[in-house]
């Protein structure tokens, strides 16, 4: 009879299995190697262009200010591509401007009274919203995530004609019956259709926000917003009292004095009042979108963003400022700073820092007109 010892079903250590070692997430950062000298050099040139040819050189100027970020844009050593053609928008920016144009001068060649004017503008507008909006973003994200490529696969979007109907327009009627407090929820369903169905290759994101966290922050801030607004109506009313008894009292040079005064308080006051809306705005999208990021996933991956509020509003703030006092000429070192700021403080979260090789590349036609659309319209569906 043999021994129990050389029976592997008696020898319980002789028939495990040793666990697989545990993989740590390790995040990997993005770079971004733009500089507001080169970024420059291809701005000027675009904005001459584009006005020399009455606008016509937007689709042009549009793909090398994207291909030019994207390529300087990198993850693990490599960067990234955007491969639209110019006159694939030229298409699509010719027939956005027929209508934009048909639209605005509509109410020239009729004879109404103008109330109905106004109605038929308005009516216009929202019909247009309903009809046609929902499928400019459908198109849009498909040509948009097909025109990006990222080690030689592509992106694509799967999301559906219907479903962009549903977001787009069937939420925005609850808007006005429920007050406007359904919009956090509608902010959400709208990046939830933008980011749950973006694939990179054959690989789906996961998305899977909570309502909950939109409604805080935009809560929040909305206080803030309020005390912001009841600290600034104080002041002026204070300004106005004090104005009015300084005139009465001083009157000649001093009521002079006090005008210039008063004139400076004001302008400062605004100033910061621009600075105070400018901070909240951007505390919303800052925190909704480092929330996004660390509910969003791509297979075995995950993401993080470390902005942090003080710093990225301070930058916001100043390249305001900076954009504005040098009469748009310091745009590009703008654009540069906020998009380093914004992209260098983004990880994806590796399984053992390796991102691999997971995905297949997925190629499909599809048209431009979407994405000429939303540009015009100045609507942004991103993160």
């Amino acid at each position: 009879m043999e021994s129990d010892s050389l029976n592997p079903e008696a020898d319980p250590a002789a028939s495990s299995t040793p666990p697989a070692p545990k993989v740590e997430p390790v995040p990997i950062a993005f770079t971004f190697t733009g500089k507001a000298g080169e970024f420059f050099r291809i701005w000027i040139v675009n904005m001459l262009l584009t006005i020399v040819t009455i606008g016509f050189y937007w689709p042009w100027a549009t793909v090398r200010t994207r291909r030019y970020f994207y390529a300087n844009t990198q993850l693990d050593g490599h960067a990234f591509d955007y491969l639209a053609k110019p006159l694939s928008l030229l298409i699509g920016y010719v027939l956005v401007q027929i209508v934009v144009i048909t639209f605005y001068a509509m109410p020239y060649f009729m004879s109404s009274s103008p109330e109905m004017l106004i109605l038929i503008l308005y009516g216009s507008i929202f019909a247009g919203y309903i009809l046609f909006f929902p499928w400019l973003v459908y198109k849009t994200l498909r040509f948009r995530a097909k025109n990006t490529m990222y080690r030689n696969v592509r992106f694509k979007f799967g999301g559906s004609l219907g479903d962009s109907y549903i977001t787009f327009a069937a939420w925005a009627f609850l808007v006005p019956l429920t007050f406007g407090l359904i919009i956090p929820y509608w902010e959400m369903r709208k990046k939830e259709y933008a980011l749950s169905n973006l694939l990179f290759g054959k690989t789906q994101f996961g998305f899977k926000p909570q309502a909950g966290e939109y409604y805080k922050y935009y809560l929040i801030f909305m206080a803030i917003g309020m005390a912001v607004y009841i600290v600034f109506t104080i002041v002026i009313f204070v300004l106005i009292a004090f104005a009015g008894f300084g005139a009465s009292e001083l009157g000649g040079t001093g009521e002079i004095f006090i005008s210039i005064l008063i004139a400076v308080v004001f302008a400062i006051g605004y100033a910061a009042l621009i600075a105070a809306l400018i901070a909240i705005q951007k505390g919303i999208w800052l925190y909704i979108y480092n929330y996004n990021l660390s509910v969003l996933s791509l297979g075995p991956l995950r993401f993080e963003s470390r902005m942090v509020f003080k710093e990225y509003v301070l930058l916001a703030i100043g390249n305001m400022f900076a954009t504005l006092f040098s009469l748009g000429l310091l745009y590009p070192w703008a654009k540069v700073r906020i998009t380093k700021y914004q992209l260098e403080n983004a990880l994806v979260i590796a399984p053992g820092g390796d991102l691999g090789e997971y995905f297949e590349a997925e190629i499909e036609e599809e048209g431009a007109l979407g994405e000429a659309a939303t540009d015009v319209f100045d609507f942004d569906i991103g993160l």
